[in-house]
């Protein structure tokens, strides 16, 4: 019991810090959408710049992406097939996956969200579908997204499981080294900020045939050519020992998330995900105006418009890491990481920045570890320099106030 989960103990550390920051006005917030990442609270009439959202390149409200939603439901005259893909499929589905294969040359099986791409993905994993009939021993990065370490139960039922340091890559080949296939899971792009070490990892699959599985959702659309993600541009293309998953409703602009499951045209990884992978098979899929949303950011992505909001994302993390220094600056990713570590502190600091007309996420256990809370922040394509400027210079009041005070 609790060998690779412990639902209990999370309720029990960390309900009492939700409970603060539903108080403080911190949580469960309904707002109008005022464009460009800006939201009012309809309660209290606030308005705010959400310094917590993951739409990296603003595609979220990107006129043409809305429009082809739209359109994609009324050309389609239904919203779902109300059935099992692998029974009865609309050709939108089609050909919105076949758009996104060949913006990322690689098999792509789509899903309702990213947590259903790790649970189609990861037991399949397990069971030794894609390493010959072998399970392979997995081990996962200890800072993999919560999506991925809620399947290792389910995984410990088909092969061994356990858990590494954070990008240790001494333990992962030792494991390598001891023989047999070994499967290695983590993030390309951190949640709480920074990336694995992919090259490193790459040469380690060269050099022991790991299998490697990637969370790509932060990377995807923000970074690489035709913003592939930084595991296909190291790659220069999907091979038969990686796998990835991602969103496509954080930078990609549109909605669900897909697992790039093999090489193009690999007929039968595409049956093994759509025949025994989990969700894929039930009658959950993005809907008609998602279907259509993807279609017209693939696009997007093949256009010069996607370099030109890349590089005003990178102004954007280059003027926020001058202004606030933060562990994993220079480091060219749109998440920021402000360590606080007191998790009341924490709260307060996130309410203060809310009155200041700035909504940021109060991190702590069990997304991070105890004693080490702080505040998530994204970076966007569309934010302007006054809105990083006037945050910088509240963090900078703040930090000074209680530095005299002696809180800090």
């Amino acid at each position: 019991m609790h060998a690779f989960t412990n639902i209990k103990k999370a309720i029990t550390i960390s309900d009492a810090f939700w409970n603060v920051t539903t108080e403080a006005g911190l949580a469960n917030i309904v707002s109008r959408n005022l464009g460009d990442g800006r939201h009012q609270a309809v309660e209290t009439g606030h308005s705010f710049v959400n310094m917590s959202s993951y739409s990296y390149l603003g595609l979220d409200s990107h006129p043409g992406i809305l429009q082809a939603a739209a359109d994609a439901v009324l050309n389609t005259g239904s919203l779902n097939t109300t059935v099992s893909r692998i029974r009865v499929q609309f050709d939108i589905l089609k050909d919105a996956e076949d758009a996104l294969a060949d913006l990322v040359e690689a098999e792509v099986v789509t899903l309702p969200s990213c947590a259903a791409a790790a649970a189609a993905a990861l037991p399949l994993l397990a069971s030794g579908a894609l390493t010959g009939g072998t399970p392979p021993r997995l081990l996962f990065d200890k800072n993999a997204h919560f999506c991925l370490n809620l399947m290792k139960p389910v995984c410990a039922d088909e092969t061994e499981v356990s858990t590494i340091g954070h990008n240790d890559l001494s333990a992962l080949e030792d494991a390598c080294k001891a023989g047999g296939p070994v499967a290695y899971v983590a993030d390309s792009v951190y949640s709480t900020g920074g990336r694995a070490p992919i090259r490193d990892l790459l040469f380690l699959q060269e050099r022991y045939g790991l299998f490697l599985l990637f969370d790509e959702a932060h990377g995807l659309s923000t970074l690489g050519r035709h913003g592939r993600g930084p595991v296909l541009d190291a790659l220069d293309g999907i091979n038969d020992r990686t796998l990835i998953i991602t969103s496509l409703n954080k930078g990609f602009g549109a909605s669900g998330g897909a697992v790039f499951i093999g090489r193009r045209h690999d007929r039968r990884r595409r049956e093994l995900a759509t025949r025994f992978g989990g969700p894929v098979t039930w009658s959950q899929r993005i809907n008609v105006a998602g279907l259509g949303a993807i279609i017209k950011s693939v696009d997007i992505h093949r256009s010069d418009e996607l370099h030109v909001l890349q590089e005003r994302l990178q102004d954007n993390i280059r003027l926020f890491d001058r202004l606030v220094p933060t562990a994993t600056a220079g480091d060219g990713l749109p998440i920021r990481f402000i360590s606080i570590g007191d998790e009341d502190g924490t709260v307060r600091l996130a309410q203060s920045f809310l009155a200041e007309g700035f909504y940021t996420s109060a991190v702590f256990f069990p997304v991070i570890a105890r004693g080490r809370a702080g505040l998530r922040i994204m970076i966007r394509a569309n934010m302007t320099a006054g809105d990083i400027e006037r945050f910088a210079a509240h963090l900078k009041d703040v930090r000074t106030v209680g530095t005299e005070a002696g809180h800090v």
